[in-house]
């Protein structure tokens, strides 16, 4: 089994099972669950707290929808992966989230290997990411005089 820990994960779902379940499933594959929200807008206040690297988002729940959420997390976070979990196959709904720029979609019901092949495509792209991003620039170095000293 691949060490991913150093993937760290936000679930939001109203579903208490969903989210344990997909709690359960991430855990067992060693990804670093680092908090559950279950709307919308505590998903916001997480994501920006947590800056997670992944974010499996339900479409449908109370208060703020999960597609109300994307958008709004996409202004704070631009770069987060964002997987919609749903059981909604309605083209419309699909269409929507994939202009609010969705990484990808968990179909439900979904099983083990399909969450966590889905995920894990993700998650590689984080580490591409990660991997391409350019090293901090080194601190300007002091003047110096012709005798060496600054």
């Amino acid at each position: 089994m691949a060490d991913n820990k150093d993937i760290s994960i936000l679930i939001v779902d109203d579903n208490d099972m969903t989210r344990e379940t997909l709690r359960v499933i991430l855990r067992h594959d060693t990804y670093n669950v680092a908090g559950e929200a279950t709307d919308g807008s505590i998903a916001l206040e997480m994501a920006t707290r947590l800056k997670p690297d992944i974010i499996l988002l339900d479409v449908v729940m109370p208060k703020v929808s999960g597609l109300e959420a994307l958008r709004s997390i996409r202004l704070v976070l631009p770069d987060v992966m964002i997987l919609m979990v749903t059981a909604n196959k309605d083209q419309e709904t699909v269409s929507e989230a994939v202009q609010a720029g969705i990484s990808g979609y968990i179909i439900k019901p979904f099983n083990a290997k399909k969450v966590l092949d889905t995920v894990q495509s993700v998650a590689n792209k984080v580490r591409s990411a990660r991997q391409a991003a350019p090293a901090p620039a080194a601190p300007a170095a002091a003047p110096t005089t012709e005798n060496g000293a600054a």
